[in-house]
Parts: C-alpha cells; structure tokens; sequence
C-alpha cells in the first residue's frame, strides 16, 4: 500500500449528524447565488459607516447605473415581504425566508426595486425557485439606481433601517458576500464546520482545545464562539502583529509598539515588552516565544515574560527575509546592505546550529524528519546534520511569491508564480504544470497532509487541490476574502490536521473545517488503495 507509513493521518473523522429537518413548504434552499451578474470586483460596502445617513450600513449596494435591469432570487424560499412602496421614494422591497437543510433560517432582503411591464413582485406566501426574477433595480429618489441586498436572520416582514448605529453583525445581520460564499460551501460534500466572526481577524483565527476561538482585530483580542458572540476582550495599546494559544489555554499576544501580553480567560497573566519587527513572533515545541528583532537577531520568552535566550544580530543586516520554524529549529535568513543573505538554523535553546549564505531571496520549508530544504534562485539545497547538500535545480525562475512545502514522503512542492512543480527527497523533477489561477502580489499558502493531496490558498480566498501523483488540479473552493476596503491576507489560514481535516480562511470573516478525503474524491481513494 502506497502510504502504510502514513497511518497517523488515516485516523476517521468524528462528525455530528444533524437531526433529520422536515421539508418546508417552498422546499430547502440546496444551493445560493447572487442576485446580479457583473458584480464590481473588491467592491464591499457592508458595515461601512455613512456620515449621510448616520449609521453603518446593513447591507450591499450594487447594481449601480442599472436602471431597470432584472433582480434573481438569491436563493429557492418563501415570500414574506412584498411592497411596492415599502420604503416610499426610496422604491419598494421583497423578502425571501430561506431553509436551508440543517433547519437553520435566514431571509434575503432586495430594496430600493420597481416593477415593470414584465415583471411583477411575487406574492407574499408564494414560493419562488433560484433565480427567478423578483423585481428589477429602482431609481431611489437620494442616489443613483442601484440594488440594495441584505441577508439576515430576523425582521421577515419590513424593510428594516438600512442602516444601525453599531456593528449590524451584532444585531442579526450578515455580510452577504462572505455568508453566500460560505453558504455554497457548506452545502457541498466535505464541509464538516464552520466559524463566523463579527469583526475582520488581523492574524489567522486560532481554535482552543475547548472550542473556543481567539481572534485579533485591529488593536482587540477577543476570545469568542463559532457564531461571533464575544466570550471576552482585552485591548492592547497598538495593532495586534502576533499571537498564539498556548496547550494551557493561554493566549499571548505582540503588537506592533512592542507590548507583548499573556491572557488566561481574558484576564492579564503577563505582561512585558519586546521591541520587535512587525512580524508575527514563533513558538517553539518547548513553548519559547521566539522574536525578530531589527537586523536578523533573536528573543525568546517563556509566557510568564521571562527572557531564556538572544542570539545576534546579523552584521550589516538591513531586512529579515526569512523567518519560520517547524517546532524544534528555527530558519532565520537576513540580507545584508551588499545583497548577500546570512541564513542560520536555531535550535530551542538558542544556539546557531547552521549557517550559510544564500545568493537569491530563501525558499524554504522544513521536512517532516526535521530537517530543511531550500531554493537558493534554481537550486536546491538539503541541510541535515548541519551539513549543506546541493541536489540539483529546478526549470523556471522563482518569483517575488515563490514559496514550497513538503510532504511526508519528502516530495517538495513549489509555486513560481504563473506554475507549480515537484520533485522528489533527491531532487528529481516529479512534474510541472500551469497554475490554474492568475498569479498574484501575495504568495499562496500551501500545505500537505498524508501525501495525497496538496492543496494551495490563494490571496483571493481560492483553495485549490492537486493531485501530488501528476499535479492535476481535483478541486477548487471559494471563500470571501474580503474587499478592497476591509481585506485582512495576513489573516489567512491553512492548516491540514490527522484525518486529512483541512482547516480554511480566507482572511475574512469566516473560516470552514473540511474533510479532504472528501474534497479530493477518486484521487484520494485511488491514492490510498494504489
């Protein structure tokens, strides 16, 4: 059996089965879209405050300058709401209630339409399909034509403010971009959770033991639920630029002037300063909280803000190029004022058990054996026992977001910018192919599990899986990551857990656990019986 080795990542997948759910009268709704074509791309007005109108909006306006055009049902459901006057001058507005298969309720709100010659509005009580044309963009008497679309789970039978003095997450509103995208997922195969939250994550969201999430947002930490209600809220005195959750429970935090902070159940345990980098800090297997600090050198803690170790900085270092760990070392890389780069390896203890310089800009990840390996331009390098192995080269140039990953054969992934290529523990070439999506100015997150699949997240909140046999794109999902004005990359998650349980974010507001098994279809199963 190709992966025996592998058993670990075998382990089944323990899931909740939700209790059956009888069928509404106008049906479940099995799948959703947007209720216009040719959305502006990044454009995301949700939540943004409107000194016009005295309030955040509950909303999305789209659909500028189409006067007339037809408005689709976002998704199959029941009309609760139908007025052509609803909001007076500013036109009228339908509700659609919505069942979706686990029983849970929402409803689609479309202002600010008119009626024509052709259409009409629906009913109330009537059933409308997906799709179907519900009215058509109106020309509201205070600004241009154009839709205003909510999704919510109260008020089925009025208007509503169109605007609130807080956050509309808080009050029962959701953010349609990032709830449609989340919702099409979850009703595919392979979705096992999900998590939403009411502010936009800065860091990766992190999951505690207990179920339990920590997020930072601007210069807040809060501990919350999967659907956002805030358990607890600390602030900090500048933007969170790190964090980690302890085995504990405990949660320690870095910002951006340099406080650094331990909290356990959102109460202070520690609390010291770290002048730093603006980069999130590491932590090590032994619990050490590892800082950069200016010029290539190192700090590290122990959550009660005790100093155990430094290591220098790198002379003449003007920038950290660098900067990652897989638990027991630490690779540091810093470019000097002459362009060259000192690259070290650290242990747990601090001590600099590797260095080397490094032509072009490090590629690299750490191999499962707890080793290293590296691009330096085409050529691959192998450090093990503190020795240097050159393996051979690659076809193609690394880009500005070239990145790689290795899997638990010691296959090695890279993604140059426009492809994708692996090889092998010896530095043999496996395959290359075009990378199905446009490259981007941010690299794509990347990760492994068993061996199976390889699965990339993209900037754009694409999640893409390939087949590591031949580099075959086997699926592709899409979650929101936000617009132009409230898009958070650093907050990106990837992570491939025991079980192939993928967790996801997009950077945004929500995050989805998924079976890979499942998402990888034939591939994966014929992958496990070959």
């Amino acid at each position: 059996m190709r992966f025996w080795l592998l058993l670990f990542f075998l382990l089944p997948l323990t899931t909740s089965v939700s209790a059956q759910v009888d069928a509404p009268f106008c049906g479940f709704a099995d799948t959703m879209r947007y209720p216009i074509d040719g959305l502006v791309p990044g454009y995301d007005d949700f939540s943004i405050y409107r000194e016009r109108f005295g309030g955040r909006h509950v909303g999305l306006d789209i659909g500028f300058e189409r006067w007339g055009d037809p408005v689709h049902a976002a998704a199959s459901g029941r009309v609760t709401l139908s007025n052509i006057e609803e909001w007076d001058t500013e036109k009228g507005v339908v509700i659609l209630e919505h069942t979706f298969p686990d029983g849970t309720l929402f409803y689609t709100l479309y202002g600010h339409m008119e009626e024509s010659d052709d259409v009409r509005f629906p009913l109330v009580g009537s059933c409308v399909e997906m799709g179907e044309v519900v009215g058509t963009i109106g020309w509201p008497s205070r600004g241009k034509p154009h839709l205003h679309y909510e999704i919510r789970n109260f008020l089925p039978n009025e208007g509503g403010p169109g605007y609130v003095s807080t956050n509309p997450m808080d009050l029962g509103w959701y953010n349609p971009l990032d709830f449609t995208e989340l919702w099409n997922i979850h009703l595919q195969p392979g979705f096992i959770s999900s998590a939403t939250f009411h502010s936009v994550p800065a860091l990766p969201p992190i999951q505690q033991s207990n179920g339990t999430y920590v997020i930072a947002s601007e210069n807040w930490i809060e501990g919350t639920t999967g659907n956002g209600e805030i358990l607890w809220r600390v602030e900090t005195d500048g933007a969170v630029t790190g964090l980690a959750v302890l085995p504990a429970g405990q949660v320690v935090a870095h910002t951006r002037n340099g406080q650094t902070l331990t909290l356990e159940n959102g109460r202070y345990a520690a609390l010291w300063h770290v002048d730093g980098l603006d980069q999130p800090f590491l932590m090590l297997d032994n619990e050490a909280l590892v800082f950069p600090l200016e010029g290539g050198g190192l700090e590290a803690y122990n959550a009660q803000g005790e100093a155990l170790w430094t290591v220098d900085p790198v002379s003449n270092a003007e920038r950290l190029e660098d900067f990652k760990t897989n638990g027991q070392t630490i690779a540091l890389g810093a470019r000097s004022s002459e362009g060259d780069i000192s690259w070290r390896l650290v242990d747990s203890s601090g001590e600099v058990k590797y260095e080397t310089t490094f032509e072009h800009s490090p590629i690299t990840a750490p191999d499962w054996n707890g080793d290293w390996i590296g691009l330096d331009g085409t050529q691959i390098r192998y450090f093990t026992g503190g020795e240097n192995h050159t393996l051979g080269s690659i076809t193609g140039t690394p880009g500005t977001t070239a990145t790689m990953t290795i899997d638990l054969l010691g296959n090695s992934y890279v993604y140059l910018g426009s492809e994708l290529l692996a090889f092998d523990r010896h530095g043999q070439a496996c395959w290359q192919v075009e990378y199905p999506n446009q490259p981007g100015v941010l690299s794509p997150l990347m990760a492994t599990g068993n061996g199976c699949l390889l699965y990339t997240l993209d900037a754009d909140g694409m999640l893409q899986i390939f087949d590591t046999a031949n580099g075959d794109l086997v699926n592709q999902l899409h979650l929101y990551s936000g617009g132009r004005q409230n898009s958070s990359p650093r907050a990106r998650l990837l992570k491939v857990e025991a079980g192939e349980r993928v967790q996801v974010s997009g950077g945004f507001l929500s995050m989805v656990t998924l079976d890979g098994w499942t998402l990888g279809g034939e591939t994966a199963t014929n992958c496990l019986l070959g």
